[in-house]
């Protein structure tokens, strides 16, 4: 048996071992396809070989449309990278969507004003010359069997896509996904048929809606309603999609939260009075103009003078999830700037959410941490380590950080209990993110536990009950799932 330093040694930690090793050539690892090692070693193989075979849940993802059945390069690093996300804000208010639906001479025109395509070049270009993509296109080049170059995998990809629904499945089966867990709140304007097509298209995988508290507030607080009006209205709705078939026509399986990225600290709010106060003074400032946009320079400010009120609907929202055992996923970590507040996503941010104190007794709502934190991974698992209720997600960051997983995983599994990992992805816009999550999400989880039974911590067969687990058991178990 390995000591403390020993297996640190091992994972790289102050030195170079397997960790530092995972990424290097060598006799003992298995080469796929593309040339990548699947593992740091034969028993790093054994298990992925053993994983590719478990089905994974996918905690945390998104339905997608049938816009991108053919693309470009540049169209398709553009719908990939976070850092494209808010390409429109780089322009005046309407100019990069009038941009790219113009005829050439108006878009010389806009060019010639805006400088639109060099600034979007810029955004591009850097996306493109990333190890990410490089390693994303030798496995996707693997995967439609052509050259290992970008423009080969998109021209070989746009073939496919003349059956896109074909393709989908194609990727969903290889990926071996048993259940996605679409977060509605997040759908690109898709109605009930649109998302009931993509349902159809990957399986056997299995659709499960959960429902966003943001999605409902949205409609809501736009309008000149009353604290009273608004709450009834949310509760009316939540009712509808927890307990019926309110989400566009189907059962939801839980709620999701994008509140910490907007205000950062969360306190459970539960008197009426004082969420009444706050957003009385907020209809005075918004109907004086007072209020900025919540993507402008003071967008803290567009959140700061609701505070109050939203932290008792979300309050609200998550009381509805305690009392029907249904998890609630907060957005912890991670996330697409400008629209989420990076300095807002630290996990320590959520404690006070995750004990969701009343009467001086901390409660037991299941909350789900999902992104990891990154790249405050550690917060997020020492606040999983401590509130039995409190659940780590791996999503996002999954596939992202690539190689990185193998660190995260290894940090992951020293101090949060292997029954409150989930696995996920976040996947959005192209069906690659799910792909991807899942592939190099398993060969890195194998690495990780390969470590773990090399220094004799685990046993083979202990490190295949951790990967069912995070895989897809932590998930049914959490969402009531049978299967």
């Amino acid at each position: 048996m390995h000591d403390r330093r020993e297996f640190l040694s091992l994972a790289g930690v102050g030195g170079g071992g397997l960790l530092l090793g995972a990424c290097a050539p060598s006799d003992s690892i298995g080469l796929g396809p593309a040339g990548v090692g699947a593992g740091a070693s034969p028993t790093a193989d054994a298990l992925h070989d053993i994983f590719k075979t478990i089905a994974a849940d996918d905690t945390h993802c998104h339905p997608l449309t049938f816009d991108d059945a053919e693309t470009t390069t540049d169209e398709f690093v553009e719908r990939l990278a976070l850092s494209a996300f808010p390409m429109d804000r780089y322009f005046p208010r309407g100019v990069y969507q009038e941009w790219r639906n113009a005829d050439p001479a108006r878009r010389a025109a806009l060019d010639a004003e805006h400088d639109v395509a060099r600034a979007r070049a810029a955004v591009l270009d850097q996306a493109e010359v990333t190890v990410f993509l490089r390693f994303m296109v030798k496995e996707m080049a693997a995967f439609l069997e052509c050259d290992p170059t970008f423009e080969a995998v998109i021209e070989a990809r746009n073939a496919r896509g003349a059956d896109y629904g074909g393709y989908l499945r194609d990727l969903f089966a290889d990926a071996n996904i048993g259940n996605a867990m679409l977060d509605m709140g997040y759908r690109e304007g898709m109605n009930a048929e649109q998302v009931a097509r993509f349902e159809t298209a990957i399986a056997p995988t299995t659709g499960r809606r959960i429902l966003r508290v943001d999605t409902i507030l949205g409609g809501l607080l736009s309008e000149d309603l009353t604290i009273e009006e608004i709450e009834a209205e949310l509760m009316r709705q939540i009712e509808e999609g927890l307990d019926g078939t309110g989400n566009l026509g189907q059962p939801s399986y839980g709620m999701k939260s994008y509140l910490l990225p907007r205000i950062g600290l969360i306190k459970p709010l539960f008197d009426r009075a004082v969420a009444r106060r706050n957003w009385d003074e907020f209809r005075r400032l918004r109907a004086r103009g007072e209020v900025p946009a919540s993507d402008t320079q003071d967008r803290d400010i567009h959140w700061d003078v609701q505070t109050d009120t939203l932290r008792y609907l979300h309050s609200l929202a998550l009381e509805a999830c305690l009392e029907r055992d249904m998890p609630m996923q907060f957005h912890a970590g991670d996330g697409e700037a400008p629209r989420g507040i990076m300095r807002n996503q630290d996990p320590f941010l959520m404690e006070e959410m995750v004990r969701f104190e009343r009467d001086g007794v901390m409660r037991m709502p299941q909350v789900i941490l999902i992104h990891a934190g990154y790249p405050l991974i550690g917060r997020g698992t020492w606040l999983t380590h401590l509130y039995p209720n409190c659940h780590f997600e791996l999503s996002l960051a999954t596939p992202l950080i690539h190689h990185g997983l193998l660190r995260m995983y290894l940090e992951v599994l020293e101090v949060v209990p292997l029954s409150k990992i989930l696995f996920g992805s976040d996947a959005y816009h192209l069906p690659e993110f799910y792909w991807l999550a899942a592939k190099w999400g398993r060969r890195f989880l194998a690495q990780a536990l390969g470590i773990y039974v090399d220094a004799g911590i685990l046993t083979e067969d202990e490190a295949v009950d951790a990967a069912r687990m995070i895989l897809h058991e932590n998930n049914r178990r959490l969402y009531h799932l049978e299967n």
